[in-house]
């Protein structure tokens, strides 16, 4: 078993760097905790720069012979998608779509 070193660590939210973070990392096996302290200046920070939430539901409907799903302004916005911008759809399973943007 490995021992715990408290260390600041990076942290990435949705590929975006948030900072370094107080946290144990084991000298092991490189398992990573969060603290509460930090956890929370953690959420404070991904909400701060408007990225907490951007998780979305939306309804297939139908456009003439293509199905169409919206994307709510504040995802279009971090995404930088714009009316027009190209885009490529790639099933990943049958449940999932990756949608690549150019």
């Amino acid at each position: 078993m490995g021992k715990y070193e408290p260390k600041k660590v990076p942290y990435l939210f949705l590929g975006e760097k948030m900072g370094a973070f107080d946290a144990l990392v084991c000298h092991h096996c490189g398992e990573t905790l969060f603290e509460s302290r930090a956890s929370e200046a953690i959420e404070a920070e991904v909400k701060r720069r408007g990225l907490w939430g951007l998780r979305a539901r939306s309804k297939v409907s139908e456009v003439g012979n293509a199905l169409d799903v919206r994307i709510p302004k504040a995802l279009a916005q971090f995404l930088s998608l714009e009316k027009g911008k190209e885009v490529i759809l790639e099933p990943i399973d049958r449940n999932r779509l990756q949608i690549i943007i150019e």
